[in-house]
């Protein structure tokens, strides 16, 4: 009876490499997508992967009486953008996992 097993044995282990496809195929396109936050003056880009892309600072959000206002307000918008690329990270991820929370992942 225990060769039985050995076939459904063979098929996890090819769901598994199937889903580790799937799942570096998304990393990979991850890589590629863009998530914008943007507020008191200051734009941030991030990749899906986690990457800051872009980093835009208008003249106008600068006081220089007031350099912790403007650290701030970055860290915040910062912190928006990276927010928005693990959300959908996280949904992306969710499509190849079914649900499965993997940990490590992002």
């Amino acid at each position: 009876m225990i060769f039985g097993n050995l076939g459904n044995m063979g098929e996890m282990i090819k769901m598994a490499r199937d889903m580790q496809n799937q799942l570096k195929k998304v990393k990979d396109e991850l890589a590629k997508e863009m998530f914008e936050a943007s507020g008191h003056g200051i734009m941030v880009k991030v990749s899906g992967d986690m990457e800051i892309k872009e980093v835009k600072i208008e003249p106008q959000a600068i006081d220089p009486a007031q350099p912790a206002k403007l650290e701030k307000n970055i860290k915040e918008i910062v912190a928006k953008a990276l927010n928005e690329a693990k959300q959908g990270a996280a949904k992306k991820m969710k499509s190849v996992t079914g649900g499965m929370g993997l940990p490590g992942m992002f």
